[in-house]
């Protein structure tokens, strides 16, 4: 996806180790257009999967996910990372850790609105180690759904996230790869 290539090459800034931070663009000041086009380019790439559901994780897949879900035109759920008033009780959870934020935390989802009829499409804005994407796997197994694949908008190589989760069967498209950061830049890969 040539459009997010180039704004990673201009805009993106790297952090401590490889922290990449799109935040200007992709998930915290949010291109509208930008994220649209991801939706939709991640909606094509699944449209022969007969999704019946799009699953992410509070917060930084939500707007990604939401054009996939109304390119696809299903539902989108996002697993929540606190347990508040608002959700029900009875839920599907799983344990994570975020490589960026350097914690752990349960996700949750309720039993409501996934079950063993759903085939789920897993999107986020980046796969580094994978954690997320395991635990959204999990919430799937748990819910005895079928996993269609997972969807990222970049995924980093020099971590093992994406590896893991193909050893394990599991569809990844990524709409771009950064290969590694090196002295302060980001080199993607070749396509």
């Amino acid at each position: 996806m040539k459009e997010l290539k180039q704004r990673i090459l201009d805009e993106a800034l790297v952090g401590e180790g490889d922290i990449i931070h799109v935040d200007m663009f992709l998930n915290h000041c949010m291109d509208i257009e930008l994220i649209e086009h991801v939706g939709n380019e991640l909606a094509r790439r699944f449209k022969s999967a007969h999704v019946t559901k799009v699953l992410t994780v509070e917060s930084s897949g939500i707007a990604i996910a939401c054009f996939v879900g109304r390119a696809l035109r299903v539902p989108v759920i996002y697993a929540k990372k606190f347990q508040t008033g608002y959700i029900d009780p009875n839920v599907y959870s799983a344990e994570t850790h975020s490589f960026s934020m350097e914690k752990s935390y349960t996700v949750r989802v309720s039993k409501k609105y996934l079950d063993e009829e759903d085939t789920v499409l897993i999107i986020d804005d980046i796969l580094s180690n994978g954690q997320a994407a395991l635990a959204m796997l999990d919430l799937v197994s748990r819910a005895g759904g079928e996993v269609a694949g997972v969807g990222v908008a970049i995924e980093k190589a020099m971590r093992e996230g994406g590896s893991v989760l193909r050893r394990m069967g599991i569809r990844v498209e990524s709409l771009v790869t950064v290969e590694r950061v090196q002295d302060g830049h980001i080199i993607l890969a070749d396509d």
